[in-house]
């Protein structure tokens, strides 16, 4: 694992909060983790859909990154 992928992968998780903290409020009209947001129908639907354009930003740079060919080390032929 590189460093590139675990950032992308802590993005990802914070795009997951966003989007059930959202969902929660969307669902039952009650905080998930921080007292008080979201507080209106338009705030739940922007973490809701910030939260899914996130996880999916990250899910895509983490295959990406994945997918990359490794790159030559010229020390290995010596």
């Amino acid at each position: 694992m590189t460093l590139k992928i675990l950032l992308y992968a802590i993005f990802d998780v914070v795009g997951m909060v966003l989007f059930a903290t959202g969902a929660m409020w969307l669902a039952q009209r009650q905080a998930l983790f921080i007292q008080g947001f979201p507080e209106s129908m338009a705030e739940a639907v922007a973490a809701t859909v910030a939260g899914l354009l996130l996880m999916f930003w990250a899910a895509a740079q983490i295959l990406r990154e994945l997918l990359r060919p490794p790159a030559d080390n010229p020390q290995e032929g010596k």
